[in-house]
């Protein structure tokens, strides 16, 4: 009888330790992780998506993106559905600024030197820095995502546009 009561014991202590990592801790539970599948079959995973301070880099990874279309990972304002992801934090066509990268496997002459090509199947890993403003947009106001969109070259394309929408602190 002095067994089972132990081992019970034992139990509710395991119990009550796994209850408070997995839902009791503010650390485990806020920022998560998030997968999202795109139009064309692609993948986008952000590293956390909840509750970010501003100024915090999140890690952002694809895979299985197009080859033939370059692309932009940025951070911008939610656009209304269907419509191209535009008020974004700064890029430009260098494609070097804090708010966006620019990936392409196939740029323009000029490019050559200011994109990062895909690696095998498609795949990128970015960081990319998420504020609390973008331009005069509020994101504790308005939707804001991590994003990829279609690159200035192709920008009508919108089988490129992949969103996580964020929470800022």
């Amino acid at each position: 009888m002095l067994v089972n009561k132990s081992f019970s014991k034992k139990l509710i202590g395991l119990a009550l330790v796994a209850s408070l990592l997995t839902v009791g801790s503010p650390a485990l539970a806020v920022g998560s992780a998030k997968t999202v599948k795109g139009p064309a079959g692609q993948t986008l995973i952000a590293s956390k998506t909840q509750q970010i301070a501003d100024g915090t880099k999140v890690t952002i990874t694809g895979k299985g993106y197009s080859l033939k279309v370059g692309i932009y990972v940025t951070y911008c304002v939610v656009p209304a559905k269907g419509k191209k992801p535009e008020l974004c934090g700064p890029f430009d066509i260098t494609g070097k600024n804090n708010a966006s990268v620019w990936i392409s496997s196939n740029p323009p002459l000029y490019a050559k030197l200011l994109v990062k090509p895909f690696g095998k199947g498609g795949t990128f890993k970015e960081s990319i820095k998420v504020t609390r403003m973008i331009g005069d947009y509020d994101c504790k106001k308005v939707k804001c995502a991590l994003v990829t969109r279609a690159d200035h070259t192709q920008g009508s394309n919108r089988k490129a546009d992949v969103l996580i929408a964020v929470t800022i602190k």
